[in-house]
Formats: structure tokens, C-alpha cells, sequence
């Protein structure tokens, strides 16, 4: 994959991942190993993952009204 293609997807490194949501890269490998999110391998060997996959993943659920009685 050139970088016009990471550039159009808006692919980010696992650090660059893993500071966004302020976890550790680790945790970000898990989520790819899981099948969470999705990695991108780069020239074979960078693995990157789509910035608007990864926020999807860890927005906060929508709280609801009317709790529980």
C-alpha cells in the first residue's frame, strides 16, 4: 500500500492509536488479534489502523433516561 492510499484511509501507527485513546500499543495489537478493529500491514511489516475505526470503537455508549425502577 503507497502512502497516497494510508493517506486516504487516514491510517495511523499503533503509537500514534495507542496516544489518541491513551492506552498502551499492546492493548491496540489485542484489539487487531481480537478482531475488534482492523490492522493494515504497510510495505509489508508497519502495522496501522484506521483513526475513525479505532475512535468508533472506544466512543462512550449514549446513556439513556428513565433508569431502572
Amino acid at each position: 500500500m503507497d502512502k497516497s492510499v494510508s493517506e486516504s484511509r487516514n491510517l495511523i501507527s499503533l503509537k500514534t492509536a495507542a496516544g489518541l485513546i491513551d492506552v498502551d500499543s499492546k492493548t491496540i495489537r489485542n484489539w487487531i488479534a481480537s478482531g475488534d478493529i482492523a490492522g493494515y500491514r504497510i510495505n509489508g511489516r508497519l502495522l496501522r489502523v484506521e483513526r475513525s475505526e479505532l475512535l468508533a470503537l472506544v466512543r462512550p455508549a449514549e446513556l439513556t433516561t428513565g433508569g431502572v425502577a
